[in-house]
């Protein structure tokens, strides 16, 4: 009776999971909206001292986030015996798996107004390039999850213990998330609030050293026969380096802009000194490159102003997004659904088996490429903000093609290790008919990995331009063409017409990623090659109206 027990908790953490999934993506376009919002407000704010723009940004996108997450977590909490029916797609699974599911989704749905504002602030660190702050508080977080797993998951009580307290060890570590993120935001390290302010009653050996300017001058520019000869020689070295370091950081730019072809690590390493220089005109900063979002709210929000309506202005801004984004999320989450249905409806118990063991390989490997969808959407922006010109759009050429190499280079490592599936698959099972499954889909998902990496950089590159249009209308079509293609395949193993099997299912979504991977390729070029005409239309009208008034 315990290891039945066990099994029915696992099987209804994976149905929750799943739908958890499905309405999480509906919230998806806070975490858009924020990193290309915020990462074009530090550009806007470059120079300027408390950064305005970005801070007016990210406290409109903690406030709206929480409401957001607040609707989502009601729909959830109505929705989800019809959400969970929807994704088995038959009546024959176990009532008290059901029950189980049910009660883990109703209890994170609570959890929904807190997952929206760690997503929120950690789409900001990424606008504000910081990758450290998230992963300190997630880690903080990841702690109390375990600690809460192992004090609730083991209790006899059904509201507490099993699936339900693994839900509520989830939701206590994510408001102690918000909690440490606000404060992680709100309060600067002791070190760096010392350093900015300087006490009225320091001692003497502490005050800096005064300097008698009227001297120095009269000494470096003095005739040669008076004092201060070494100073004055020096002086003019200095001069000397400092016209050649400026000329050569002239040629560096033109090359850029021209006929070189700079790494991304090499604009990754120019911006983080232009954010270091930045915070160090502010007073924030030390003598290193690194950037953190610590205290960047420090004397700016209050605690209880998160639970505030942000303005109607500052909310709207976000607007653009929610249709465009939300369209993408769905409408890539409905070929997930729908595979899903369709296994577990259709195809067999041996298929459902080795969907489980290639689903864990597919959900391990995807967020590596990923990350070079959010690392598009920190940098991109940055760039698309600047004034349209020959010199931004050769930029934003050689930075989507740098992040094709690396998508070729993810791509490459996923592929390796989708080879090793084979050979690992028998620690997931010992039966020899789930492990000859599992291989027969190896072929489609080396497909779908060699491509992935450039997909997600190209899908990363069109949300930095804002091309929000066209990833709506192509993803409104997606949530139609490739659920009607999967369910296909069930009426092909229902009626008996030909067979179905897992490969089937498979080698419609292949083929779906290889076609949006083209579109998105298509695209890119298309918008370069319109930027292009653009301005050369524009500097040949210039051209010919400077002419007329000569």
């Amino acid at each position: 009776k315990s290891s039945n027990c066990i099994v029915d908790n696992l099987n209804a953490n994976k149905l929750s999971d799943f739908c958890l999934f499905v309405f999480l993506s509906y919230q998806a376009f806070m975490y858009t909206a924020t990193t290309n919002l915020i990462s074009a407000a530090q550009e806007t704010d470059r120079g300027i001292e408390g950064k305005p723009r970005t801070t007016r940004t990210l406290i409109s996108s903690l406030q709206l986030s929480g409401y957001v997450g607040s609707a989502i977590g009601a729909s959830l909490i109505i929705l989800a015996r019809v959400a969970l029916r929807a994704i088995i797609g038959n009546d024959t699974i176990d009532p008290e798996v059901f029950t189980a599911a049910m009660k883990y989704l109703r209890i994170r749905a609570l959890g929904m107004p807190a997952a929206a504002f760690i997503g929120a602030a950690q789409s900001a660190c990424l606008g504000m390039k910081d990758i450290k702050s998230p992963l300190y508080v997630l880690l903080t977080a990841a702690v109390v999850n375990f600690f809460g797993d192992m004090a609730f998951v083991s209790s006899s009580h059904p509201w507490i213990g099993g699936a339900a307290g693994a839900a509520w060890a989830t939701i206590f570590s994510q408001y102690a998330a918000v909690f440490i993120f606000t404060k992680w935001l709100q309060n600067k390290p002791k070190s760096a609030s010392v350093a900015a302010t300087s006490s009225p009653d320091e001692s003497d050996e502490q005050r800096p050293e005064t300097v008698n300017i009227s001297n120095a001058i009269l000494e470096l520019t003095g005739p040669a026969a008076s004092p201060g000869a070494m100073r004055r020689h020096n002086f003019r070295e200095k001069l000397k380096s400092l016209k050649m370091s400026r000329k050569s950081r002239q040629e560096h730019t033109t090359n850029i802009f021209t006929n070189g072809r700079p790494s991304l690590s090499d604009m990754v390493r120019k911006m983080k000194r232009s954010k270091s220089t930045d915070a160090r005109k502010e007073g924030k900063g030390s003598s290193d490159d690194t950037f953190s979002a610590r205290g960047f709210l420090e004397g700016k929000m209050r605690f209880r102003d998160v639970f505030s309506l942000p303005s109607k202005e500052a909310a709207m801004e976000f607007w653009p997004y929610v249709l465009p984004v939300t369209a993408t999320s769905v409408g890539r989450v409905s070929g997930y659904v729908a595979m899903s249905h369709v296994v577990s409806s259709s195809i067999g118990t041996i298929a459902m088996a080795a969907q489980q063991i290639v689903l864990s390989f597919f959900y391990c490997l995807c967020p590596l490429a990923d990350s070079l969808n959010l690392t598009a959407q920190s940098f991109v922006p940055t760039l698309y903000a600047k004034k349209k010109s020959m010199q931004r759009t050769k930029a934003l050429h050689r930075i989507t093609t740098e992040f094709w190499r690396a998508g070729l280079l993810m791509g490459s490592a996923c592929v390796g290790a989708i080879a090793l599936l084979p050979f690992l698959s028998r620690f997931f099972t010992g039966d020899v008919l789930v492990m000859s499954e599992v291989n027969t889909v190896v072929p489609f998902l080396s497909i779908f990995f060699a491509v992935h990496g450039v997909f997600s950089a190209t899908e990363g590159i069109l949300l930095g331009q804002r091309d929000l249009g066209f990833l709506g209308k192509s993803y409104a079509a997606f949530f139609f063409a490739v659920p009607w293609f999967m369910l296909q395949v069930k009426k092909t193993a229902l009626t008996g017409v030909g067979s179905a099997k897992l490969t089937s299912v498979w080698k419609v979504f292949t083929c779906y990623q290889l076609f949006r991977t083209v579109s998105w390729l298509v695209r890119i070029m298309r918008l370069n090659i319109k930027s292009k005409l653009e301005i050369t239309k524009n500097a040949d009208e210039t051209n010919i109206v400077s002419g007329d008034s000569i």
